[in-house]
């Protein structure tokens, strides 16, 4: 019987899923396959590589937005996106490296939806860069992806938490972590909910949140079919709160902690 981890997308907010690692290492849980989505494939990829938690945790905190606007290639030419994926691929690179599927410490599947037909990708072989690459590519942000005979996007856009793949490449048993919980797009004091935001919402974070507020209610389904649901509350962190690395990540911890019994009870049924 196969332990899996199956770990939502949800962008800054997925910096949680470190978090949970880190108590499952703790816990001396072993996992056997992982699967992710956008952020989820990212963390999932260098998990499955073989980081530890710890060393995930130090490429997270890394992640703040004067190093992350240095990634964009803005183009305002380009037809399918705002911005080119070089240094996107360079980065994932440093973190996951240049490593087929067969390479990895553990089984790893991704997701990325097909922009043409709708249909959802799932990655299990070849280059994990180039899967994780498309498993995140934002519509409209980033440019579309050719990968094989198929243009490629966000996974999130066909399927945010990958259990049904996870199960595909072995796990018999799932431990799904969904950060998509309660968005909110206005953030004014951190944490406290505002009646009305001061300004209308601008086009990237209108296009960002109708993608999102749909991953929402396709991970539910995801949800329901993991055998443990780690749901930590990420309420105040935002899309794009890349700043709240450490926040998420311990809020990670406190959601993975909570559910340590009923991860004690699935093993004791394995």
């Amino acid at each position: 019987m196969k332990l899996g981890l199956a770990l939502s997308g949800g962008a800054a907010r997925g910096l949680a899923h470190v978090g949970v690692i880190d108590v499952l290492e703790r816990e001396n849980v072993r996992i056997d396959c992982v699967a992710g989505t956008s952020m989820g494939a990212i963390i999932g990829a260098a998990y499955a590589r073989g980081l530890t938690a710890s060393q995930i945790r130090d490429h997270a905190l890394d992640l703040s937005w004067p190093k992350l606007v240095r990634l964009f290639e803005f183009n305002p030419l380009r037809t399918s996106g705002f911005t080119g994926t070089r240094r996107v691929r360079e980065k994932l690179t440093e973190i996951i490296g240049d490593l087929d599927f067969s390479e990895l410490s553990r089984p790893f599947a991704c997701v990325a939806t097909d922009i043409i037909s709708g249909d959802e990708v799932v990655f299990t072989k070849g280059s994990v860069v180039d899967a994780v690459l498309a498993s995140m590519a934002l519509p409209l942000v980033f440019k579309v992806l050719r990968v094989g005979r198929r243009y490629l996007v966000d996974g999130g856009v066909s399927d945010p938490l990958p259990v049904n793949p996870l199960k595909a490449i072995g796990a018999d048993r799932v431990i799904a972590v969904n950060v998509l919980k309660n968005l909110g797009i206005s953030l004014p004091d951190r944490g406290r909910r505002s009646a009305l935001p001061k300004h209308p919402p601008n086009f990237f974070q209108v296009a960002n949140q109708v993608i999102y507020i749909a991953s929402a209610h396709l991970a539910e389904a995801g949800l329901a079919q993991a055998d443990v649901a780690i749901e930590p509350d990420m309420a105040g962190i935002h899309l794009a709160d890349f700043g709240m690395a450490s926040e998420a990540i311990q809020r990670g911890q406190a959601a993975a902690e909570a559910a340590v019994p009923s991860i004690r009870t699935l093993l004791s049924s394995i």
